[in-house]
This record gives structure tokens, sequence and C-alpha cells, in this order.
């Protein structure tokens, strides 16, 4: 079951990055994160009310912390996309929010079997095989790649960052109780709009595109189902099994990628996506 919902939810964060993404190519990438945070909350506070719950003061911590690091990530990484390339950005957020849970699953004294544990690092391999993309990403709708050095670095560090801050935000939801419903997530949600609103006041976007807020508004309700997700997956499963997993997200943007904007697939991508399954199975199997 936690490698069923752990799956499930990759398959909803990627389809959340990539409306996320085509969003921050039309309005600033503060304003995307912020519309997706909140139309986020909205629907997450009707979920928690009906669900219930009983949080204690450690779990609204760890949902809090979750979301500051979560909120922070959120911004760095639409910013990347939408001045980076895809086959730079997807790959370092990607494989840095999986290694994160897995490493600190390992220091907790987490074991899983040698099966599920060569399957995790098969998925990593996937993540990178299925986030680069052959050749000049860029659409003909998409603004010019920046090219210039120190932009490059700049976007690199983005990258670096954000993926960090998943990978933690992974980490710290993993740790609320079982008894504390989908409120912690709640918590992560309100503060990461506290960070992306302090974002926004030293950033001021202006002007926004009615097709770049309905995108942002859609990529924040999925956003939502996959962290609900996810933290159903974490507290059935290892989270040095389930952390990797969750960060399988590019495959879903890939092949939304290409039933929808009928993009290509290259050799090593159908690859990726062959391995990610051989890995989620070697993961259910261990």
């Amino acid at each position: 079951m936690a490698v069923l919902l752990a799956a499930l939810s990759a398959c909803v964060f990627g389809i959340s990055d990539f409306l996320g993404g085509m969003s921050a190519k039309r309005i600033a990438a503060t304003l995307t994160s912020m519309i997706a945070e909140l139309s986020g909350l909205a629907g997450l506070l009707v979920v928690a009310v009906l669900v219930g719950g009983n949080p204690v003061g450690r779990d609204w911590a760890w949902g809090s912390a979750a979301g500051l690091a979560g909120g922070m990530a959120l911004v760095l990484f639409y910013w990347a996309m939408s001045r980076g390339q895809m086959s730079v950005v997807a790959p370092v957020t990607a494989v840095l929010s999986a290694l994160v849970p897995l490493v600190v699953g390992l220091i907790d004294g987490e074991r899983p079997s040698a099966l599920a544990l060569g399957g995790a690092l098969l998925a990593v391999l996937a993540i990178v095989l299925v986030s680069r993309e052959p050749g000049d990403p860029r659409g003909p709708e998409e603004p010019p790649v920046e090219t210039d050095l120190r932009a490059g670095r700049m976007i690199l560090v983005a990258s670096v960052v954000a993926g960090f801050g998943f990978g933690f935000y992974f980490v710290c939801i993993s740790r609320v109780g079982d008894d504390s419903g989908v409120w912690p997530v709640a918590a992560a949600r309100l503060s990461a709009a506290a960070v992306v609103g302090l974002m926004m006041l030293r950033s001021r976007p202006k002007g926004h595109e009615k097709v770049g807020v309905q995108l942002a508004v859609v990529a924040g309700l999925l956003d939502v189902t996959a962290n609900v997700l996810f933290l159903l997956a974490s507290r059935v499963g290892l989270l040095t099994l389930v952390g990797v997993i969750g960060a399988l997200y590019p495959a879903s943007t890939l092949v939304l990628a290409r039933t929808v904007l009928k993009e290509r697939m290259a050799p090593h991508q159908l690859a990726g996506l062959a391995l990610a399954v051989v890995a989620v199975a070697g993961i259910a199997l261990g």
C-alpha cells in the first residue's frame, strides 16, 4: 500500500509541476507559488475538517517546518523552470529530493531489504534518465534560455536549494503522528504561504494573465493532493523507500508533455520510464 500511495503521489506531483511550470512562464514565479499555496490551502482545510484528527504540538511544529522548506523550494523551482533548461533543473531537484529522505532514513536506523534498497537506487537512476531532455527543450512560445554564465550558476544554485528543500519537506512531513489527520499538511501550507508572501513583498510581481492564474490554481489543488498521498504513504512505509518513489515525479511530467504537447521521447527517457517500473516493483517486492 505504501508503494502504491507513494507512486500515486509522484504522478500527481508531476502533473502539478507541469502546470505550475507552464503558469510560471506566463506570470511571476512568486505569484504562481502564492496562488498555488492559497488554492491548495483552501481545499485542504475542507478535507482536514472532514477527515478530522487530533494533532499535538509536535505535529504542528513538523508541519510548519515542512512548509518553510517546501515554500522556499517551490518558488525557487518555479523560477528555475521558467528561466533555465529543464534538462538541468529537473534532474538536480528530483535526485536531491530523493537522496535527502533516503539518507535521513538510513541515519534513523531504517534498514530496507537488499531488494528494496536496490530498487531505490534504480529509482534514483530512473529519475536522472526521465528528467534529462534531449536537445533544446524550448518550445515555440517559451522565452529564450539564459546562457549567461552568472545566470546559469544562479539557476543551478536555485535548483540545488529547491531539491534540498523538497527533500526536507518529505522528511518533516513523515515525522507527524498517525492520529493527526491532514492538519500538519495544512500547517505546512500555511507556513509555506507566509514564506512565499515574504518573497512576493521583495520581488513585487506586476501584472497577471488569466490562463496563468488558472493553471496555478489547479497546480495548487493537485499539489495538495500529492502531499496528502505522500503523508499517508509515509505512515505505512519506510521513509528511505517512499521518499525515493515520491521523487519520481518527473516521469509523469514527461508523459504529460508527450501526450499533451506532443513532445518526443528520447531513447534514454523511455529507458528511464522502464527502469522506474522495475524500481517500484523491486521496492514493492522487497
